[in-house]
């Protein structure tokens, strides 16, 4: 798994102000598909439930990989550490902090892709 980074952004529409959006990717690189893969987003500054705040797809076949928008409510205009949790069948497999998430816009932007399974290269 892969944090690519992070942006902010106001949803209005659930009433939270900013919120913290995350895009991760995860891959599979066992030998066994993963079903019911789920990323789970938590934030040290985390206000009210936000409903993209766990993200799943039905099934991860191997030397597959998928990429993630995860979304949390969070104080504006503060530092967020996050951590991201990934799953099968509420199993976690791997759990990642990181102190301080790099702003994705200068990283290549937002990926387009989320949401999609596709294979990788080994």
């Amino acid at each position: 798994m892969e944090i690519l980074g992070c942006n902010t952004s106001l949803d209005i529409l659930r009433g939270m102000g900013e919120v913290t959006n995350a895009y991760v990717v995860i891959k599979n690189t066992g030998n066994v598909d993963l079903p019911n893969t789920c990323g789970f987003l938590r934030a040290n500054d985390e206000g009210r439930e936000h409903p993209d705040k766990n993200v799943c797809v039905s099934n991860l076949p191997v030397q597959h990989q998928v990429t993630l928008k995860l979304t949390v409510d969070s104080t504006y205009r503060q530092d967020t550490i996050i951590q991201v949790d990934v799953t099968s069948n509420e199993i976690v497999l791997l759990r990642v902090d990181k102190q301080s998430c790099r702003d994705i816009s200068l990283f290549g932007g937002v990926p387009t892709d989320a949401g999609a399974v596709k294979p990788f290269d080994k």
